[in-house]
């Protein structure tokens, strides 16, 4: 798509965008979609040839295919901006009737021979699959960042960074990172304390972007790239900032992902929970259900509060339909020197069990839920007891218990205790 300069070469990739450049002009598209009023709608950007980096002389505008009166309202709007007329015309009836043809053709219809397959399933397993966007949510301070540095550089290595739970490539693959959050200082940091942790040589062997515009503003630049090094995959901190614009709308958040499916490698996206999903219990990424829709996997992140485990859990997997398996680890960061020669020495990540994670109890959890986590927490107690640590009466803790039995046990002594899990 970036690199042609004429108009006569037209460059589309089906299902996900389509660009058209001519000498001074280039037009990125979407996918054609169709309205409840049968209309077949584009979002469209067009950008002014400048020098570095291109100016943005439409922004996103939708169109729609069939209308004539778009259609010529288009072609006046790049006439102001100094496209010629004849150019601005010409350019959007091509592109009009080309985004048609592809949108009713939809792919090719082919006959597959039955085939192993021969390729990895996943960039790292079972964390990162191969293909599509990879979303992981997470709130504040539960070692995200850090975490997706370690499956990169663990991709990078070809040494198990994240021990314990996870799965090396056979052979070392390159990762892009593109940070919207930090800065390289910052990166290069942990990049040093993980490789002394984990005894690797400190040769950089991640490739790191600093990005401030949206995803979408740069993808011709960033899959340019991609192809040029070869990387196999791209982290992406965070969504959020990659978006450029509200999360909660639909709209964007499509864009979004068209742009990051057009950069045609699998993706680890980091995205934030919001506090009041932290709050309630619930395992969802901030913003419009388009982000989890679009992905292909969904992992819920979770820091068990004041302490150094991390569990992760799958809560959608689009590929498989696989759910609720969980990895979890204990972060050990250390830092040596005082005051302003502080500076961070080293990091391990050592895989543990996740069900020694334990989630403290939330504003969306049952009393069953209470139960179990001040159980697990104190051991065997009277229901009194329990009743006092989850705010309630020893008689709904007595009833809840007797109706959920397959849970609870009921000792000698009239304590209650968790039944051991098989």
């Amino acid at each position: 798509m970036t690199g042609h300069q004429t108009f006569d070469a037209v460059e589309t990739i089906p299902r996900l965008s389509a660009t058209f450049t001519k000498a001074a002009l280039r037009i990125d598209t979407d996918w054609p979609t169709r309205t409840r009023r049968g209309d077949i709608n584009i979002n469209l950007r067009a950008w002014q040839h400048t020098e570095n980096p291109p100016r943005l002389i439409l922004s996103t505008t939708r169109l729609n295919l069939h209308s004539g009166t778009a259609k010529n309202g288009l072609a006046i709007t790049l006439t102001r901006t100094g496209i010629d007329k004849p150019t601005a015309e010409d350019i959007v009836h091509r592109l009009t009737e080309h985004l048609l043809e592809l949108y009713r053709n939809d792919g090719n219809t082919v006959t597959p021979t039955p085939r192993a397959r021969t390729t990895s399933t996943h960039l790292i397993y079972p964390i990162w699959p191969a293909t599509g966007g990879t979303l992981v949510a997470a709130g504040t301070n539960s070692f995200k960042s850090l975490i997706a540095l370690a499956v990169a550089l663990q991709a990078a290595t070809g040494i198990e960074v994240l021990t314990g739970n996870t799965r090396a490539p056979i052979n070392p693959i390159r990762i892009l990172y593109l940070d919207w959050e930090s800065d390289e200082a910052s990166f290069a940091e942990r990049l040093y304390g993980l490789s002394r942790g984990h005894g690797l040589d400190l040769t950089p062997s991640v490739a790191y972007r600093q990005l401030t515009q949206p995803l979408t503003d740069v993808v011709d630049t960033i899959r340019d790239e991609i192809k040029r090094h070869q990387y196999a995959g791209v982290i992406i901190d965070s969504l959020s900032a990659a978006v450029g614009g509200s999360l909660v709308d639909d709209e964007l958040a499509n864009l979004f992902w068209n742009a990051q499916a057009a950069l045609e490698t699998p993706a680890l996206v980091l995205a934030h929970k919001s506090q009041e999903a932290i709050r309630r219990g619930h395992q969802r990424v901030f913003g419009s259900v388009m982000h989890e829709n679009r992905s292909r996997m969904l992992w819920d992140a979770y820091r068990e509060p004041d302490s150094a485990l991390v569990r992760w859990e799958v809560v959608s997997d689009n590929n498989t339909g696989r759910k609720g398996q969980k990895l979890a680890w204990r972060i050990d960061v250390n830092n040596v020197g005082e005051d302003h020669a502080r500076h961070l020495d080293s990091i391990t990540i050592t895989g543990v069990n996740p069900n020694d994670v334990r989630q403290a109890p939330n504003e969306g959890d049952t009393l069953v839920d209470r139960i179990t986590y001040t159980l697990t927490e104190h051991g065997p107690l009277m229901a009194g007891e329990i009743g006092t640590v989850i705010g309630s009466s020893a008689g709904t803790v007595r009833s809840i218990i007797s109706r959920h039995s397959h849970l609870f046990d009921k000792k000698p002594d009239s304590r209650y205790s968790l039944k051991p899990t098989e």
